[in-house]
């Protein structure tokens, strides 16, 4: 017997999955931004960024030995939401890193000014005023947070082969955008504009350089339903990744992602896509450029994560489509073997 096939057919997919080693690799970068960082952070964010670490680590270890126990699709799902879930970890995180770094927010103001004249985000927020554009303008902002919900929730339910490929190139695409974030420090309008020797309006934009280290709480605001929303989900943003949008890009490689599954949900969610890139300078979480730069980065991240997806270091050919759905030892291509057989 072939022990090794064996261990194959009775486990299927034994080792990380392709989102786990995403998570692995972009956890060695910024522990290796740590050690270089080290000297330069607070006890407290030391310990914060160490022990979060190894939290991950535990629980994706338990997970994966779940799985061991009951290969099925419910287990294969469970550890593939754990990862989807710490992007609530892992965007937050990027401040301890990215603060470290010099503010790069005059530039971008600076190159909005040249180009437009003005600053959009000011521009746009005043010429629509008034709580129904706010609101309008919130809900598109807040339609980001649907549009993840939706995708998930049409591979689970109405192209479970397409499970696989769908998260992986989605989480692919937030981590690419987590690496600039990591090595170039922005806020966006939201924080700089508010910041002290800003004149927005008089396109005077000084260099800040650390201030932000140091100055991170958002101002609380909110006028109705949809802001609110917006304020419990961003509510304590920390003042980073403003350039290139990563809701705009990662938004844009989601619905390039629906379209292909079936054209007729991408045109029903487009009105919703449009509002929501419009929304970002609206409610100055992102400058003009930032939009354009998520647009253009998701026209590259979109191909190089598939390609990811679909090479040997990611990606293993008896995935999620051969297990079983409610839970057996065995992979529905060893089911329908065995099945021949009789």
């Amino acid at each position: 017997m072939d022990i090794r096939n064996y261990f194959k057919e009775q486990y299927p997919m034994p080792g990380l999955l392709g989102v786990e080693k995403l998570a692995a690799v972009y956890m060695a970068l910024t522990l290796l931004l740590a050690a270089l960082y080290y000297p330069d952070m607070e006890f407290a964010t030391k310990v914060k960024v160490l022990g979060g670490r190894l939290a991950i680590v535990a629980v994706t270890f338990l997970l994966w030995r779940l799985y061991l126990r009951k290969p099925c699709h419910a287990t294969y799902q469970l550890r593939v939401f754990f990862q989807i879930l710490l992007l609530a970890y892992w965007y937050p995180d990027i401040y301890n890193f990215a603060s470290m770094l010099p503010n790069q927010d005059n530039v971008l103001a600076s190159v909005e000014q040249t180009l437009f004249g003005c600053q959009p985000a000011l521009e746009f927020s005043q010429a629509l005023s008034g709580k129904f554009w706010s609101e309008l303008m919130y809900l598109g902002y807040f339609f980001y947070f649907l549009l993840i919900g939706i995708v998930v929730g049409i591979v689970v339910l109405r192209r479970p082969r397409r499970f696989d490929s769908v998260t992986f190139v989605v989480m692919c695409t937030f981590f690419m955008y987590y690496v600039i974030f990591l090595l170039f420090n922005t806020a966006g309008p939201q924080f700089y504009f508010s910041a002290p020797g800003v004149d927005a309006a008089n396109g005077v934009f000084p260099f800040l350089d650390d201030w932000f280290r140091s100055h991170s709480q958002l101002a609380t605001s909110y006028s109705g339903p949809f802001s609110f929303l917006v304020w419990l989900l961003h509510g304590s943003e920390a003042p980073i990744a403003a350039m290139p949008s990563s809701h705009v890009g990662v938004s844009t490689v989601i619905m390039l992602l629906i379209f292909r599954m079936r054209r007729s949900w991408g045109f029903i969610l487009l009105p919703g896509y449009i509002l929501l890139c419009l929304s970002t300078v609206y409610i100055g979480a992102h400058y003009a450029i930032d939009v354009i730069a998520g647009w253009l980065t998701a026209l590259v991240f979109f191909p190089v994560a598939r390609k990811l997806y679909k090479s040997k270091l990611f990606h293993r050919p008896d995935g999620f489509d051969n297990l079983h759905r409610f839970g057996h030892h065995h992979s529905h291509h060893h089911h329908h073997r065995r099945h021949r057989r009789k």
